[in-house]
């Protein structure tokens, strides 16, 4: 693993701050800019980033770790567009049970002709690699769809649930 990797996983993530935080790190000490990020680009630097900090490395007693790939329309007030996210999903035991925390990559691509698409989720531990995981992403129709075209908008997606 070389030595990027390595400081990116000197803090450990204890909150959904923390783990968002610790993404933002990696992907800066890959010289990439959020905002240029396509699709494949999104894919390769979320795979990377769960190889470098693998599960138990990024937090030892999370209960689940897992990267979750999802896409569907969007809106917020008059605002929409067609939303393609790859976030990572930790679980850990929480004192009212459990609590998930997610940080990941989102891209907003423009609405128009998506219609067709479907929402659509699935999360790494449905497949038994990440090869399978990648595979199962670049052959969504939403990936093919949109894999060479620009989004109008990129951002680090972070939060909690409980």
């Amino acid at each position: 693993m070389d030595s990027s990797a390595d400081r990116a996983g000197e803090t450990p993530a204890v909150n959904a701050y923390a783990l968002l935080a610790t993404l933002q790190n990696f992907v800066e000490r890959r010289q990439a800019a959020v905002s240029a990020l396509d699709l494949p680009g999104m894919l390769d630097h979320m795979l990377a980033w769960y190889v470098a900090l693998p599960p138990g490395r990024l937090l030892p007693e999370a209960l689940s770790d897992e990267l979750v790939y999802r896409y569907g329309g969007w809106s917020e007030g008059c605002a929409t567009g067609f939303k393609v996210s790859l976030l990572r999903r930790l679980s850990v035991r929480a004192e009212l049970g459990e609590t998930q925390w997610l940080a990941g990559i989102s891209l907003l691509y423009e609405p128009a002709g998506r219609a067709s698409l479907a929402r659509f989720s699935t999360a790494s531990a449905d497949w038994p690699s990440l090869s399978a995981f990648r595979s199962a992403v670049e052959s969504s129709p939403a990936f093919r769809q949109l894999a060479e075209a620009p989004p109008m908008a990129a951002a680090l997606e972070g939060g909690g649930l409980r």
